[in-house]
């Protein structure tokens, strides 16, 4: 149930990073107040990085207009003149040597201290022997699920928390507040949840690998995988969750901990042939729409039209880092391919990393001038309605679905040719 409260912040957050600005407007939906450090030199422009995710910024608008967020600009200078009763940090995307300069401020305090961000197995239990307080805690992000960061962060389908000093956590006024929004939690020691984090993600990134592997066997044994998917979510043992074929993984946080976990098992003389196998399948997996392309036309692509729906990398989403969309340009340009974009919510970011490029146009609709298309790429679609099969068949325009977007149905309406990744078609 959300709160209402007025109360003076006694919560500071700094961090730089999306699931800092989740974790704050998380605690201010809960009814609390947050003092919030960022590098951006204010509230508007640090939230227009997210505009994306509309919930989200709504929130953060709200927070400020109520007085529950104040925001600031972070500068190590600052820290000898804040003090609060909690202290959480973010430490992704921030340098270390700005993490060690909040750190030496902390550590002589007897405030409580929250930390999230994936890094090194060990290094938050390091961090937290620095720490006078014996109130550390733990929370990594490993609940993230939904196209909106804000909604997967303010109901967490699964908290886990490390403590510092066992049964601390319940006391802590962050921790308090998110245990009480789940029915689903565990508290354990740092380094276990830090090590249970790893796992985690490392397995969901094999699973998707392996998923895609299988996905090529489909596509030569004329196997639907929609069909497989559904029956292999039937059986408990293998869990709902990353069973679906596509164009692989992106984003930061999968990546980030396969080159961890890769690290981590170098640095201890043990192989790491199974992390090398899920990242090359993944990475090769990226491209693999592109080689659909390429045998259609029979390697001739020079001067086709390219239509490609969506860039991020995953559905709702702006952020395009990891996404096929780095994979699939590169090779289309390389080959003189001429490339629209569609996809409102990822245009500015595309736009500024490629702002040199004119190669990139961009459409606000996505059967614009399908008469003169040669072919549809389908990275991702986070629109609220289906595709229009009956637009795509006045030009019976080919499909390369890497989203696996189309259902059985619609891809029997279509009058023109369509491959996806492991459809038992193409």
């Amino acid at each position: 149930m959300k709160k209402t409260s007025t109360q003076e912040s006694s919560i500071c957050i700094i961090g730089n990073n999306a699931k800092a600005v989740a974790g704050a407007m998380a605690l201010t939906y809960f009814g609390l107040s947050v003092t919030f450090y960022a590098l951006s030199k204010s509230a508007d422009e640090h939230v227009r990085r997210y505009q994306f995710d509309k919930i989200l910024c709504n929130q953060w608008q709200k927070s400020l207009d109520d007085g529950s967020l104040i925001y600031c600009t972070f500068d190590q200078a600052v820290l000898p003149s804040i003090n609060f009763d909690t202290y959480w940090l973010f430490l992704d995307q921030m340098t270390d040597a700005v993490q060690q300069k909040v750190l030496d401020y902390l550590k002589y305090q007897s405030c409580d201290v929250c930390l999230s961000g994936i890094t090194q197995i060990g290094r938050i239990e390091s961090i937290a022997k620095q720490l006078t307080s014996e109130n550390v805690f733990y929370i990594p992000f490993v609940f993230l699920n939904d196209a909106s960061i804000f909604l997967a962060t303010i109901e967490p389908r699964l908290l886990l928390i490390g403590e510092k000093t066992e049964n601390t956590a319940k006391n802590n006024v962050v921790c308090r507040e998110f245990l009480e929004h789940t029915d689903n939690y565990c508290l354990h020691n740092l380094k276990t949840i830090e090590f249970t984090r790893s796992c985690m993600m490392n397995l969901m990134a094999s699973k998707l690998s392996l998923i895609n592997e299988l996905a090529r066997l489909a596509d030569h044994c004329a196997v639907d995988m929609f069909d497989v998917e559904s029956l292999l979510k039937l059986d408990n043992r293998l869990g709902v969750g990353f069973l679906k074929a596509g164009w692989g993984y992106g984003g930061s946080t999968l990546p980030k901990e396969n080159a961890i976990l890769k690290k981590h098992l170098l640095d201890l003389k043990l192989s790491a042939n199974i992390v090398d196998e899920v990242v090359y399948i993944n990475n090769d997996q990226k491209e693999l729409i592109f080689r659909k392309l390429w045998q259609y036309f029979d390697s001739n692509i020079a001067s086709k039209s390219i239509m490609i729906w969506g860039a991020g990398y995953k559905e709702g989403t702006g952020r395009t880092k990891g996404s096929a969309i780095h994979n699939v340009l590169p090779l289309l340009w390389g080959h003189n391919a001429i490339t629209t974009v569609y996809d409102p919510l990822a245009k500015d970011e595309l736009s500024e990393e490629y702002s040199s490029d004119e190669r990139l146009k961009f459409t606000d609709f996505p059967y614009a001038n399908l008469e003169h298309i040669d072919a549809i790429i389908i990275i991702n679609w986070s629109e609220e309605y289906r595709p229009d099969i009956s637009l795509i068949n006045q030009n019976k325009t080919p499909i390369f679905d890497a989203k696996n977007l189309l259902r059985r149905v619609e891809i029997q309406q279509l009058e023109g040719y369509y491959t996806g990744i492991g459809r038992g078609i193409g």
